[in-house]
């Protein structure tokens, strides 16, 4: 680990944005950057606002501007270029939906817990995706201010949610006095229709209300009309500042999805080869409602903050599952809100001692259905009847304090005591999958068995050392937890039978660097981790997902990487970068029984090596308008898609070879103009230029022969934007 550290500071990483001034409520076609050197970008991840190059943790910021004009409209795109950062849903792709948008984001190989099979209920993710201040709130893909990324746990601040680490979007925020707007359009292949805009309209000199929308639909990449998706969203804010020392935002925001799923399926006939199979379609909707708030008071030596919000989600899809016979699954969730609340203290600004402390409170009230049957008899495979509540309390501090001018101590901790209660009644057809005469067996938990209490600490250490106004050292050890969990799944010879997952614990160690060199021309940030990570928690099929057994394994993993983010101004218009991440994930300490069932050392869905570099540069034309230029190409290893077992090793010694996504590399490239006066701008954007494709996801039904179903990583997209502002 020493030398890996070493060797990165001397080179850079965590924390460079594609800087393009400070960003503050940013709107469409702001003016190209100005003069040969690196801008800054204030962050608020960790609760207070700091220079990105002067935060010491491994942060990467990506500006709304920047995401719009490149035609990145949902999580997974907005992610792609993060070093260390790989998944997060895209619109549209899961034909149920998800009220959990965090699942399938991994940080630093640290993948999403993912519920054992037969459910439908949300596991609590690793990573924590906040919106407006908001734990997974809605809105986090339009009229955008910026993205901030945070690597590493961030136990202390955000709780159990945060083990991997953090994605805190702002969207932009009411202005007062200002009467002002944007919209966009664009259009692209796969049939793209996007409408997205806002407007701000002061109120007197105390109030503004920001109204802001979005529309987006298009075909299906694999199936037209099976894989069609549309999404309609909507927020209000409303900012009232009566005084200097009280400020209160208040927001309401929807979201209405129809997804479609079906047309075709695609079916692994050779290693990365997936090939389609007709199928019919079925439709899915959801739907969100969230209403908060957020109050700040400024008291002179403390300031306070009060954040209550309420999120609703509704969920009504048929989806169809290819398989060895095909499946018809029925989701329906009547109810699943979300209610959270944070009240928070901290220091004010010039303070010789920064702090700050919180309470947190979460709670989730859930029911669900999800009803599997075989698609040409409607005989049962198995159905899940859900009835969860799960409530945690947080209570933290967090500290910083200046030992000398250039020399810093930070110290946090964090207590949280959480509740699951899961109500489960979960029948399988003992006869499945030849189903019929159904002979149908239910687990109905008790409750005691239903109920579960977890209690967890976790803590901060850092030291910072300015070794001048340009050049940040800092290290660091910190902890993350997931609590754990019951769910009732499928068992041995199809009887369910009730999997309790105990809490999971992470345990990082860090130091970084943060640089700027040559009057800011140069940014090279750099860092190295290591993961001391406490029981990977999951649920592995030794069966197959027709005649399923699934057992619990506790599997110890350690992790080890760093990153690097390089951002150059070499000319006033011209700006150049490259990032890269490595992470090595492996199981250890593996006892037979975890070998048994988990075959391969290397931990699944991590990439080893990510990276991507981009050439970016604005021309000035005659009268002050502009057009900018932008080239980027990414980067990405093979990894393997899941655990295989030993048994299906054995069976058939090539199954290796199937289970893998192939390494990848994508390129994207962006032409925009851009009016003298800021006000109108037309870009257009190709991504993945080269049409490169592989697996994304991967269900076998059989090793011997092998037998599976997938889904594959994006095609060759292209559009044009226009926008608009006033």
């Amino acid at each position: 680990m020493g030398q890996l550290a070493l060797g990165l500071l001397a080179m850079s990483a965590s924390g460079t944005a594609l800087a393009q001034g400070t960003v503050q409520n940013s709107a469409p076609n702001e003016a190209p950057n100005e003069g040969a050197t690196t801008q800054d970008i204030i962050v608020t991840a960790e609760r207070r606002s700091v220079n990105v190059q002067k935060a010491p943790l491994s942060v990467s910021v990506r500006t709304g501007q920047d995401l719009r004009n490149q035609g990145k409209y949902n999580l997974s795109q907005i992610l792609e270029n993060i070093p260390g950062v790989s998944g997060g849903a895209s619109s549209g792709t899961r034909g149920g939906g998800t009220d959990s948008q965090e699942t399938g984001i991994a940080i630093r190989g640290v993948p999403s817990n993912d519920s054992a099979g037969g459910s439908i209920v949300s596991s609590v993710p690793t990573t924590a995706v906040y919106v407006d201040d908001i734990y997974s709130g809605l809105g986090g893909t339009y009229d955008l201010d910026r993205v901030e990324v945070l690597r590493g746990p961030q136990g202390t601040l955000y709780g159990r949610s945060a083990t991997a680490g953090l994605v805190a979007t702002h969207t932009a925020n009411p202005v007062l006095g200002d009467t002002s707007g944007w919209v966009l359009g664009e259009a692209g292949n796969y049939d793209l229709r996007h409408l997205s805009g806002g407007v701000n309209v002061p109120v007197g000199d105390k109030l503004a209300v920001r109204i802001s929308g979005n529309h987006i639909a298009r075909d299906g990449y694999d199936a037209r009309d099976g894989g069609a998706f549309r999404t309609n969203e909507g927020r209000i804010k409303v900012l009232f500042k009566p005084t200097d020392a009280f400020t209160a935002l208040v927001g309401a925001a929807f979201q209405d999805n129809l997804t479609h799923t079906g047309e075709y399926g695609l079916r692994l006939t050779a290693p990365d080869v997936l090939t389609k199979v007709p199928l019919g379609i079925t439709e899915g909707k959801n739907r969100f409602r969230q209403y908060w708030a957020k109050l700040d008071w400024d008291l002179g030596p403390v300031s306070l903050t009060y954040i209550p919000a309420y999120r609703t989600w509704h969920q009504d899809a048929d989806i169809l599952v290819l398989g060895q016979t095909t499946l018809r699954q029925k989701q329906y969730t009547p109810k699943d809100n979300f209610l959270t609340q944070e009240f928070r203290a901290s220091s004010s600004e010039g303070s010789k001692l920064t702090w700050q402390a919180g309470l947190f409170y979460y709670e989730n009230k859930l029911d669900s259905q999800n009803t599997t049957t075989v698609d040409a008899t409607g005989s049962l495979a198995f159905q899940a009847l859900t009835n969860k509540t799960t409530r945690d309390t947080g209570v933290y501090a967090e500290a910083t304090y200046p030992l000398t001018d250039t020399l810093r101590i930070t110290g946090g901790l964090r207590y949280d005591y959480t509740y699951v209660r899961n109500l489960q009644a979960y029948t399988s057809n003992l006869n499945f999958p030849t189903s019929l005469p159904e002979n149908n067996v239910t687990k109905v938990l008790t409750a005691e068995e239903a109920t579960k209490r977890f209690k967890n600490f976790t803590y901060r250490a850092r030291v910072e050392h300015d070794l001048s106004p340009d050049n940040l050292l800092f290290a660091s050890i910190s902890t993350g937890f997931l609590p754990g969990d019951v769910q009732v799944v499928t068992g041995a010879g199809n009887k369910p039978e009730a999997v309790t997952y105990s809490e999971e614990t992470l345990k990082s160690y860090e130091i970084g660097s943060k640089n700027r060199f040559f009057d800011d021309v140069l940014q090279i940030n750099a860092g190295a981790f290591y993961y001391d990570y406490g029981g990977y928690q999951t649920a592995v099929n030794v069966g197959s997902p027709f005649i399923p057994n699934f057992q619990k394994v506790t599997a110890p993993a350690r992790m080890i990487g760093g990153e690097i983010e390089i951002l150059i101004r070499p000319m006033a218009n011209t700006r150049l970068g490259i990032n890269a991440s490595y992470v090595h994930a492996k199981f250890v300490d593996r006892t037979a029984e975890i070998m048994k069932i988990i075959s391969q050392e290397r931990v699944p869905n991590i990439p080893s090596t990510t990276g991507n570099a981009f050439a970016e540069h604005d021309i000035i034309l005659a009268g002050g308008s502009s057009i900018t230029l932008r080239g980027e190409v990414i980067y990405r290893s093979d990894y393997n898609l899941l655990a295989i077992t030993q048994a299906n090793l054995a069976a058939n010694p090539n199954s290796s070879a199937y289970i893998r996504s192939k390494e990848m590399v994508v390129g994207n490239v962006n032409v925009g103009w851009t009016s003298a006066d800021r006000k109108y701008s037309l870009s257009a954007y190709v991504r993945n230029v080269t049409n490169n494709r592989t697996a994304s996801a991967l269900f076998f039904t059989s090793f011997s022969p092998i037998t599976a179903t997938g889904t594959r990583t994006d095609p060759r997209t292209f559009g044009a934007v226009l926008q608009a502002r006033f």
